[in-house]
């Protein structure tokens, strides 16, 4: 019994990361697995329209005693780098701890227009996502040397810090500029359910192009600080 015993634990861990693939979902794809089960790598993982290259893991055996699947992840694609701790329960719950990691910004993120180009310095303590929806978040996201086409300007640097929020409630980000040619306050609320309302202000410093300060004159009348409000509601 103890030979069994023996040769079932070899096994499972001389076991190749190509054995992971059947068990993957059906929108997931392992390019060029290599290692094992255990310790491995992809070397292009897609989930999705979502690429990331240079993939790798390493499981936690002592997560299966709770019937949960547990990894350290680490990438080392030159558009999205990073490392995080994620774990997966058997309703399909996922948590994500320590996650650290910088990508290029989307062209179509959904808080700012089509074509913005940037980078996204991502900390975060501690994220939940729940039947394919955020929903509980704490922790940092940095949006760096945001650049738009129409008028093209340079906004500079950006930060989302997020609280700890009761579990179902929103969650809340204080939105503030780093740098740039703009003075940027506000409150980013978001559900559950993908739905977000950010409500803030903003107003031009002297280093703001003549096009930029004209551009925020469609904002409406500013404030005696010469703020202007702005509000963006919409869905991610």
């Amino acid at each position: 019994m103890l030979a069994a015993v023996v040769f079932l634990v070899t096994l499972l861990v001389r076991m190749p990361a190509r054995a992971l693939l059947p068990l993957l979902p059906a929108d997931v794809r392992c390019a060029a697995p290599a290692g094992t089960l255990w310790n491995g790598s992809c070397q292009q993982l897609r989930i999705g329209t979502v690429g990331i290259s240079s993939l790798s893991w390493a499981l936690h055996p002592t997560a299966l005693l709770r019937l949960r699947l547990a990894a350290d992840l680490s990438s080392q694609d030159p558009q999205a780098n990073g490392h995080a701790q994620v774990e997966l329960a058997p309703n399909g719950a996922l948590d994500v701890a320590r996650l650290a990691a910088n990508a290029a910004l989307p062209g179509t993120f959904g808080l700012l227009p089509s074509g913005t180009s940037g980078m996204l310095q991502l900390a975060i303590d501690s994220a939940r996502i729940e039947d394919g929806h955020l929903v509980a978040l704490l922790g940092k996201i940095d949006l760096q040397s945001v650049h738009i086409e129409n008028p093209p300007a340079d906004l500079g640097s950006f930060e989302l810090q997020f609280a700890r929020s009761n579990q179902g409630a929103a969650m809340v980000g204080q939105l503030r500029d780093l740098s740039g040619p703009l003075a940027v306050s506000g409150l980013l609320q978001l559900s559950p359910s993908g739905v977000y309302d950010l409500e803030g202000s903003v107003a031009p410093r002297p280093s703001a192009s003549a096009d930029l300060t004209q551009t925020l004159q469609l904002l409406g009348a500013p404030d005696a600080q010469g703020r202007r409000p702005f509000s963006l509601t919409g869905s991610l």
